[in-house]
């Protein structure tokens, strides 16, 4: 395929792409001082249906000066669109699902010093809707946003006028429209409003011009009967007030009409500025499917909930409300709220109404009776003795009702099987067991039920374990409580010495000889209320103990002669003796006599036991004390001659816990030194073997402490001889 065929080729495409849905738009300027203008650019476009032509990114604004000569072409980035609400002033009509419009707004900034003739600014595309019915081949039309910046605003920092509001998207036919359709200057100038042709721009052979073509610009060709003035069918036709913008009319003809909208500046008189907006009308058959709907209850209140309602409200296509909630005595009882909550000052069934879209033509009304209620709720009390051989039980209801409500009792294996008073007297169950109570409590159109157990029981019974008790003094028992009661009991137990415990499991010691009764009460608080008592007589026996006297003699001996007489006296059969030593001995009564030799010193704690016929056991103990001996003596010569005859020479001592010898010669050379008091000296140096005794006189020096703490200091003179 040649290259210019395959552009052109595209170009077809790429006007498919975007030959449609063009709704309008606006361009003008704001000047921010040293030359910089803001150039603000609102394009609109149909988005019901997914074709057609989509924001271009960039938009491609063209600035020419006044011969024509392009001196920038501007792209202002596209960042994003948002939908515009479809508005239906009539609150009887709605507006059809098939109308959507979306704008896009971009902004530029650019330099615009002096330039005589002031300048151009355009921006091009096409292409509108073919359904359009005042143009002629209106998707071969496309839109011109120009305008013109004068040498007046450039010399006094001008903004050109913009628009308020976007026309509405919809128009109802026979709808009266009243469109505030002002516009607002920076600069407080004078506005002049006025119905006027859009510009036309691009074609299906070149929908986006890049740069937009400069001026003169052509406009839009009007179909037969439409023109500038007479836009769409209507009647009056339509119409904008030159100094308010206010446009009126009212449509008689459906279809998608063009509108032209001019607003022109003047400063004292001279026209400095306009803006000419674009916008596409969509005249619609607007339905009046208006219906008031209460829902039914209980979907948005249930009768028995009490007099607060917050109503439901599922009317079709209303805008307004108005409510008369039923209170025939109040006039005060109404509301204009969708879903208001109303609180009605007693029970009982209101009729309510609910007019959608009042004061209005379509006006719908309707009438529901609602039910309004306390909520009813029940439990039940009982009273009286439930003990099964004396059984007659109080029933009664208590809740949430009132003085009209209604009861049925039923009662299970009772004297009465059914009951409609409000509480049930004197109701009496003829066995044990567990039996089911219910009660229905009905009040107007409200109920609840509810049902419950209740017990008859046997009496308890007291008893504890084990018929007697006997033992030595003290003697101490652990009483359990045996008896039977159906709920749960107290335990209360009293012994013939006075004493008085309280729980089921009791500990107590008899101290003194003789026989005790025991009585045990019990009793319940709960289920069969009554007491029993169970007493037993001489329940413990409590024996003596043996007398038991302990006599030692001597209490203190010396470890040489460590020997003690132990006797004992008592009315047992048997005695033992422990001397505390790790020792046992025993004998018979009544002789209970023992000699015990200790092997060590120290303080002995000696214990007998005497044992009597009954097994009785008592004790008596005494202290003894073995001593350890202290002695010292100093020989004062010895022959160290080897013939095992006085060989050796030291100090006799014992019971001491220190003890150090010193002996010298009589130049005052140390002999011998000893801290053992059973070492002795052989006459030799240091005691060896290899050293000969030698004949004369040596001094001795001794420091000892006995184990009696006694410090003894001796000195003297030992003589060694053949």
């Amino acid at each position: 395929m040649p290259r210019l065929l395959l552009t052109l080729f595209w170009v077809l495409i790429s006007c498919q792409s975007f030959a449609a849905h063009l709704v309008g738009g606006e361009i003008f300027y704001e000047c921010l001082g040293g030359d910089q203008y803001r150039i603000t650019l609102k394009i609109y476009r149909d988005c019901y249906t997914v074709t057609g032509a989509d924001f271009d990114n960039p938009a491609n604004i063209a600035i020419y000066d006044s011969d024509g000569d392009l001196i920038e072409n501007l792209q202002a980035p596209f960042t994003g669109s948002q939908q515009l609400p479809v508005i239906i002033n009539n609150p009887c009509l709605q507006a059809p699902p098939d109308v959507c419009v979306e704008e896009a707004i971009y902004t530029v900034t650019t330099s615009l010093p002096f330039l005589a003739g002031g300048y151009h600014i355009a921006y091009q595309r096409c292409c509108r809707n073919p359904t359009i019915v005042n143009l002629i081949n209106p998707d071969d039309l496309g839109s011109t946003y120009y305008v013109h910046v004068p040498e007046e605003a450039l010399n006094t920092c001008n903004s050109s006028p913009y628009y308020n509001e976007f026309p509405p998207l919809a128009l109802c036919i026979g709808d009266q429209l009243s469109f505030d359709h002002s516009a607002t200057d920076a600069d407080g100038d004078q506005l002049v409003y006025s119905l006027c042709t859009p510009y036309h721009g691009g074609d299906d052979i070149n929908p986006m011009p890049v740069p937009a073509l400069g001026p003169p610009y052509s406009s839009i060709i009007w179909s037969g009967g439409y023109g500038s003035g007479y836009p769409l069918d209507a009647s009056p036709q339509l119409s904008i007030d030159p100094t308010t913008g206010l446009l009126t009319g009212v449509p008689t003809q459906s279809g998608q009409y063009v509108v032209g909208v001019c607003v022109e500046e003047y400063r004292n008189g001279q026209l400095i500025s306009s803006n000419t907006r674009d916008f596409q009308f969509n005249v619609v058959n607007c339905s009046s499917n208006i219906a008031a709907v209460i829902p039914p209850q209980p979907t948005f209140h249930d009768p028995c909930d009490g007099l607060e309602v917050d109503f439901g409200n599922q009317s079709i296509n209303a805008q307004y409300y108005h409510w008369d909630f039923g209170v025939v005595s109040l006039i005060d009882d109404t509301s204009n709220i969708e879903d208001p909550i109303y609180t009605y000052p007693d029970t009982g069934s209101y009729e309510v109404t609910l007019v959608a879209n009042p004061g209005f033509p379509c006006a719908d009304t309707t009438v529901d009776v609602i039910q309004v209620y306390n909520d009813v709720s029940v439990e039940i009390l009982l009273d009286g003795d439930q003990c099964f051989d004396s059984n007659s039980i109080d029933f009664q209801p208590v809740g949430d009702f009132g003085s009209g409500a209604t009861f049925f009792w039923e009662f299970e294996s009772a004297n009465i099987q059914t009951s409609t008073d409000m509480s049930p007297q004197n109701v009496v169950f003829d066995t044990i067991g567990v039996f089911e109570v219910s009660v229905a409590v009905t009040e107007a159109i409200c109920s609840d039920q509810t049902t419950t157990t209740i017990q008859m029981y046997s009496r308890p019974e007291a008893f504890f374990v084990g018929e007697s008790f006997d033992g030595c003094a003290p003697l101490g028992v652990l009483f359990s409580d045996s008896s039977y009661a159906a709920t749960p009991h107290q335990s209360l137990w009293q012994f013939s010495d006075g004493t008085v415990l309280e729980g089921e499991r009791v500990f107590h010691a008899f101290l003194e000889e003789g026989t005790y009764d025991v009585q045990l009460t019990v009793w319940t608080e709960t289920g069969c209320v009554d007491t029993s008592t169970y007493f037993l007589a001489d329940a413990i026996t409590v024996w003596p103990v043996p007398s038991a006297e302990l006599t030692v003699d001597p209490d203190t001996q010396f470890i040489f002669n460590p020997v003690f007489e132990f006797e004992g006296a008592s009315n047992a059969i048997d005695c033992s003796l422990y001397p505390g030593d790790g020792i046992e001995l025993t004998d018979q009564m009544p002789n209970c006599t023992f000699e015990h030799f200790y092997t060590d010193t120290g303080n002995f704690e000696a214990i007998m036991f005497f044992t009597d016929v009954n097994g009785c056991i008592s004790s008596d103990t005494v202290m003894v004390r073995v001593e350890p001996e202290v002695r010292f003596w100093v020989p004062n010569a010895f022959t160290p001659n080897d013939d095992r005859i006085n060989d050796t020479w030291g100090p006799k001592a014992f019971g001491f816990s220190e003890y150090e010898i010193w002996v010298y010669d009589r130049w005052g050379k140390l002999m011998f030194h000893s801290e053992d008091p059973f070492e002795k000296w052989n006459g030799r140096l240091d005691n060896q073997s290899n050293h000969e005794p030698v004949l004369g006189v040596y001094s001795y020096r001794i420091l000892a402490r006995s184990v009696k703490n006694t410090v003894i200091k001796e000195s003297g003179h030992v003589t060694i001889l053949r």
